[in-house]
């Protein structure tokens, strides 16, 4: 052992056990004669002294928090459209992902979240939500609280992006830059078997419509053959919301659950295609091929559930391997819980804040696990029209991830960072509702694994010191008193 490290644990060792603050009997110090000069214990000091004080500093972290770059390393790197890549790192960049694989360098001064052990994946987005962020369109870059605590909740949940009421929104916790992804382009309508009017009036508006853009056409057709005395076709009367339908401007929203809903639907998007989501389907089992045609989307509640009709010759009702057979089919659809809000009533796994176990419900009834993720991530997206940005951990796309402490599904699992644009917005150690539950096992400080090395390496060349000083201090007085 060299001198100074004896040196230096004596002192320490010494002159704490002699406090008063110790309640101990001070112990016996050697003999002076014993004892080194003290020009001696100066002298060897001060030679060890300046390379002993670069090692901390050397092993402080050099992280930059104005880094514009972000690693998310050693985690299991679930990218969605490519594969798991494991152990791997993501590089990003100003708020998107510069790149993705096993042999990234990380840039010095980056901004780093060690995910060793864990599972990074694509921010889950809320096809449909109520109570995350207010107002409709755009309004709600002016009434988003980016500091309330549904938001805080959300993110909890895994949640990065958000659609409610025509807003589609990033939830920026902390800040108002980059909330606004975009908005939804949605025409409701209502299309139900049980209202044979309604039908009616709906097929009509699409016959005026397509009228209208049969005429419009040829206008533009007969104006480029230099055709003279031209009118414009009259928009007066023309139900304009049914054009942008048919000229795929925008999305039709259906609501239906039973299959002669669902069946009707099938017959208006045959004769007139378009875009369209289907929210619902709980009997979609039973006719998913023709629905897989129409080329409509679905957003499902995996346990929605209803009986079969016992006086129907027909399947009907509920089945737990619904999205399973959707997904066989071709259809592309986005899950939801039954409850589309963050609730705090404690029932679990029945609204957005454990969004994960409605899909794992999915999951018992057989869907794959990575149509599963898809469900929550890139097609839903898709779905709102916003996969060049999210839904995926691809190069150039946002770097929006969840980093979890296991299985996604797994209903022990807890989000322990969620990343939005680049950005850490929520961490589960700092979060007071939830640090408590297994918490991370927090990294040694230079100091503390300064004086661990220390205390090993003396261990190591002379444990019996050490040893003896802990008898000693353990060993009771013959009184009894310490």
């Amino acid at each position: 052992m060299s001198i100074r490290f004896r040196s230096l644990l004596l002192g320490l060792l010494f002159g704490a056990f002699t406090a008063p603050a110790w309640g101990m009997a001070p112990i016996q110090e050697p003999p002076v004669e014993e004892e080194p000069a003290p020009e001696e214990v100066v002298e060897e000091v001060t030679e060890v002294e300046p390379a002993e004080e670069a090692e901390p500093t050397e092993a402080e972290p050099s992280e930059d928090p104005k880094s514009p770059y972000l690693a998310i390393v050693g985690g299991d790197v679930y990218t969605v459209t490519r594969g798991v890549i494991m152990g791997g790192t993501v590089l990003c960049k100003d708020g998107r992902v510069l790149k993705v694989g096993q042999e990234v360098a990380v840039p010095a001064g980056a901004r780093t979240v060690r995910a060793d052990g864990m599972r990074v994946y694509p921010g889950l987005i809320a096809v449909d939500s109520r109570g995350i962020i207010p107002g409709r369109g755009t309004e709600s870059v002016d009434s988003f609280d980016p500091f309330a605590l549904y938001v805080d909740l959300a993110l909890a949940g895994g949640l990065t992006t958000v659609q409610a009421s025509g807003t589609i929104g990033k939830l920026t916790r902390g800040t108002l830059e980059g909330h606004l992804l975009g908005t939804t382009e949605w025409v409701n309508l209502s299309y139900s078997s049980n209202s044979p009017s309604g039908r009616r009036s709906t097929r009509a508006n699409f016959e005026l419509a397509r009228e209208y853009l049969r005429k419009q056409r040829q206008f533009e057709l007969d104006k480029k053959l230099g055709e003279e005395d031209l009118t414009e076709p009259e928009t007066k009367g023309v139900p304009m919301a049914m054009v942008g339908l048919l000229k795929g401007e925008s999305m039709a929203r259906f609501n239906a659950d039973s299959a002669g809903d669902l069946l009707a639907v099938c017959e208006l998007l045959e004769e007139f295609p378009m875009q369209a989501v289907i929210f619902g389907g709980r009997e979609a089992w039973t006719l998913a091929p023709r629905i897989g045609r129409t080329g409509a989307s679905m957003v499902l509640t995996a346990r929605d559930k209803d009986w079969a009709d016992a006086e129907l010759n027909r399947p009907s009702g509920w089945s737990i391997e619904n999205a399973r057979i959707l997904w066989d089919s071709g259809v592309e659809f986005a899950i939801l819980p039954g409850s589309t809000n963050i609730s705090l009533g404690g029932l679990a796994g029945r609204d957005l804040l454990t969004l994960p176990m409605e899909v794992a419900f999915a999951i018992r009834g057989g869907l794959d696990q990575g149509a599963a993720l898809r469900s929550v991530t890139l097609d839903a997206a898709r779905i709102l029209g916003v996969a060049d940005r999210v839904g995926s951990i691809e190069v150039g796309k946002d770097a929006d991830f969840i980093i979890t402490d296991g299985d996604l599904f797994d209903y022990r699992t807890f989000v322990q960072w969620a990343v939005v644009n680049g950005r850490v917005a929520y961490d589960k150690q700092k979060a007071s509702y939830f640090a408590h539950i297994r918490p991370r096992a927090e990294e040694a400080s230079p100091l503390e694994v300064f004086l661990e090395d220390i205390t090993d390496g003396m261990e190591d060349e002379d444990s019996g010191l050490v040893d003896e000083v802990v008898e000693e201090i353990d060993a009771p007085e013959a009184d009894g008193g310490r």
